[in-house]
């Protein structure tokens, strides 16, 4: 009874804002979180039902609450949000959730038939049609950086046609220096006092601090698990890892990210002390250990589970959840947020980027390193033979998966399994005695 109770509390409120066809496809939306983090429950870890609660949870808060949603594109400082009392709901992450249960072909339609260009990235263009096809939660503005894509700020644009609401845009600069740092500091509180004129709401210094300690709380505890994913005992696969995207930048800076990141820390350490106890040692040597850059598909496809699990893979470490940058100042929190946003590794020279990846293959002791390129994506697909050449000089293979995360049209899985059996025989190859890796400056890739 008392869950009936909490279902009824939790879906009035929406069910009396749609209509009855929509509100059937929102009970769907509200679904394909658990779908998200799906798998034998059996062998899963526990604190990964714990990430499908929270991310359930705060949906149901953006579509409740329309006059405290916000649409965000990725690294919008969600800290600032939370802080103010408002929820942060991503247009990428929204699509790639809808990808989750096979409604990118919709919404791709839908955005086609409204002119949006085939030729860009399909995150962008599935949210496009959503939008359109008035799937999302209602919101009172959006919000946009210019950092990763300039695809960015060009859809807020399209998506301000349809909400009718004001679009705010932060310039991220390129540079990592001082002048750099105060004039993004200025934008972030320029973007507090429109958010205050905007939403009604006061950012209080209470409450900011505490969305600061939030988000240093969930610093340490990934950085905790970064460090637990060393140990060859581990039992966290890559492929679940991959979807840590809405916790470690959506949620950041609430107690729902803190709640998940903790029960996952304190989980993995007690299954590795477990199978320590009991003796149970994976083969090393056997293994392929895998550095995983870029994102993977969102649509329902398992040849990562396959990979992990039937093929001596581990996809040991993902460059999306490198902790990259210092802990915040509660005392000087835009500076401390500028700087967060300025370094990323996505963000200015390629050159960081490629000594973050060059950092994480030693840190992870990887014998290979794979790139998912998604068609579509500009940014990283220029990247490819830059990275491909500084890795192989140091003696890490890379391989170049051509696919697509949203569309399931772009995903061919005969050349999938082809190419990756291919570099994975290869890679077996390099781990026999005699053709050890040095990793110092043997030219070797398959792009």
């Amino acid at each position: 009874m008392l869950s009936i109770r909490k279902y009824k509390e939790w879906i009035e409120p929406i069910r009396r804002r749609f209509s009855p066809l929509l509100f059937r496809e929102l009970l769907r939306f509200l679904r394909i979180y658990y779908f998200f983090c799906r798998g034998n429950k059996k062998k899963e870890l526990v604190s990964l039902r714990v990430q499908s609660r929270v991310g359930v949870k705060h949906l149901h808060n953006v579509y409740a609450n329309p006059k405290r949603t916000v649409w965000t594109t990725m690294f919008i400082p969600s800290e600032i949000l939370f802080a103010m009392g408002l929820y942060p709901f991503c247009l990428e992450i929204g699509a790639a959730l809808f990808a989750s249960i096979g409604q990118s072909s919709r919404g791709l339609m839908e955005a086609e038939s409204y002119g949006v260009p085939t030729d860009i990235c399909t995150f962008h263009r599935s949210a496009i049609g959503h939008t359109f096809r008035n799937l999302f939660p209602k919101n009172i503005l959006q919000a946009a950086t210019t950092t990763l894509c300039d695809n960015n700020t060009k859809t807020m644009k399209i998506c301000e046609s349809v909400t009718g609401k004001e679009t705010i845009v932060i310039d991220v600069p390129y540079e990592a220096d001082d002048y750099s740092v105060q004039y993004l500091a200025k934008q972030l509180e320029d973007f507090v006092h429109r958010l205050e004129e905007i939403t009604g709401r006061k950012m209080e210094q209470a409450a900011f601090e505490e969305a600061i300690d939030y988000s240093n709380q969930v610093r340490e505890k990934m950085l905790e698990i970064n460090a637990l994913r060393k140990d060859s005992f581990c039992p966290l696969p890559g492929s679940k890892a991959l979807g840590f995207m809405f916790p470690a930048y959506l949620l950041i800076g609430s107690k729902l990210s803190v709640e998940f990141f903790s029960a996952l820390a304190t989980e993995l350490r007690e299954k590795i002390e477990e199978k320590k106890k009991n003796r149970n040692p994976v083969a090393e040597k056997d293994i392929i250990k895998i550095l995983w850059l870029e994102l993977k598909p969102y649509f329902k496809i398992d040849f990562l589970t396959k990979l992990e699990e039937e093929q001596g893979v581990r996809i040991v470490f993902e460059e999306t959840n490198s902790v990259y940058w210092d802990k915040l100042d509660p005392k000087k929190p835009y500076e401390s947020l500028a700087k967060k946003l300025i370094t990323n590794h996505y963000n200015g020279p390629l050159e960081r980027r490629i000594e973050v990846t060059k950092k994480l293959a030693r840190e992870y002791q990887v014998d290979g390193i794979v790139v998912f390129s998604s068609w579509g994506c500009r940014r990283n697909n220029a990247a490819v033979p830059t990275l491909k050449r500084e890795l192989n000089r140091i003696g890490y293979p890379l391989l170049s998966l051509d696919g697509d995360c949203v569309d399931d049209h772009n995903y061919m899985p005969g050349q999938f399994s082809t190419r990756i059996e291919g570099f994975l025989e290869m890679l077996r190859g390099r781990k026999t005695p005699a053709n050890l890796p040095q990793h110092e400056t043997c030219e070797v890739g398959v792009s």
